[in-house]
């Protein structure tokens, strides 16, 4: 089990020092989705071959995941967790529909299906009595104000993460587990699905395309990007420590300007790229995590968290990826 000051670099090396040799039964809500895929890459390099037996995925339905290494990977509906055999002593919950489902679905629908999700792995907690529970939640959970949101009408996402957040806190704490929760604000690297709902993946496909890259937002805007591993490596490592704690992702801050300027760069692309309609009389957005937490995490666990252009490299490499398991097909 872990310890402090530990030098592990990776996420993959962090991973298999926790788990390799371990009698830990992992099961992955959400396998299909960007975290849930990540975990199932890092487990099944952690498990090496034994890994089909010790990692469970879950989505809505019964389908394959096709694991970074090749492997293929059975995904079960997530009904059967509740049922598990054999019962897992780490659960890792990334299923959810996110925020943009709420315009499709409506808020009732959106609320309603989201709470069946929490209602089943609140169950799987209950009966399975698991030692780690790591749940993410997200940023969103921020009100603008710096408090916490509690408004299902107005925001049903931010809200719900808000409940889920207590909710399997309490849970996990009632069955005698330790139980992390990171607050997800943006991130990067390999796995991401859906480009087209984040800058940094929109960005990408507008540079591979030959440009321009479009910056939409007329005033300036900041985000926090750190990688996608690194939050679900951290998040493991400190359950398995035995630190159940709440942590915003960190990361490196930066301007949606700069980001786009970073993008064309790694595509071969000049400054002359990048386009925006500035208006510097615009309101500034900022969703930033308070990153210093999860600093502090890596430090003890001895990960080496990557800087801003390597991810986005890794991002553009997964994004443009042919072949099965690859991202986006060009």
């Amino acid at each position: 089990m872990p310890g402090e000051e530990r030098v592990c670099g990776t996420s993959a090396d962090l991973i298999t020092g926790l788990l390799r040799g371990s009698d830990e039964i992992v099961a992955v809500t959400g396998a299909t989705g960007w975290l849930g895929a990540v975990a199932l890459d890092l487990l099944y390099a952690a498990f090496a071959e034994v890994a089909a037996e010790r990692v469970v995925g879950y989505a809505s339905s019964a389908r394959e995941v096709v694991i970074s290494d090749g492997r293929v990977a059975k995904v079960r509906p997530l009904a059967e967790l509740v049922s598990q055999i054999p019962t897992p002593t780490t659960l890792l919950h990334f299923a959810y529909l996110t925020r943009d489902k709420v315009s499709v679905l409506g808020v009732d629908s959106y609320t309603g299906q989201n709470l069946a999700i929490s209602a089943t792995v609140l169950d799987a907690i209950a009966q399975h009595r698991p030692r780690h529970v790591v749940v993410a939640s997200s940023g969103a959970v921020y009100s603008a104000t710096g408090g916490l949101v509690s408004d299902l009408r107005t925001d049903p996402y931010g809200t719900l993460k808000h409940i889920d957040e207590l909710a399997f806190r309490a849970a996990t704490c009632d069955v005698g587990g330790v139980c992390v929760i990171p607050r997800v604000f943006s991130v990067a690297g390999p796995r991401m699905s859906k480009p087209e709902l984040y800058a940094l993946g929109s960005m990408i496909q507008m540079a591979v395309a030959g440009g321009p890259i479009e910056v939409r937002a007329r005033g300036p805007v900041f985000r926090s990007y750190c990688g996608v591993d690194e939050v679900v490596t951290l998040a493991l490592w400190a359950a398995y420590a035995g630190r159940g704690v709440v942590f915003d992702s960190g990361g490196t801050v930066v301007e949606m300007a700069e980001l786009a300027r970073l993008v064309a760069h790694e595509h071969g692309l000049g400054d002359q790229a990048v386009r925006r309609d500035w208006d510097p009389a615009a309101a500034e957005s900022r969703y930033v995590g308070d990153g210093r937490l999860m600093a502090e995490l890596a430090v003890a666990a001895g990960l080496s968290l990557r800087p801003l252009p390597a991810l986005v490299r890794e991002t553009a490499a997964w994004l443009e990826r042919p072949g099965p398991g690859g991202g986006w097909l060009l």
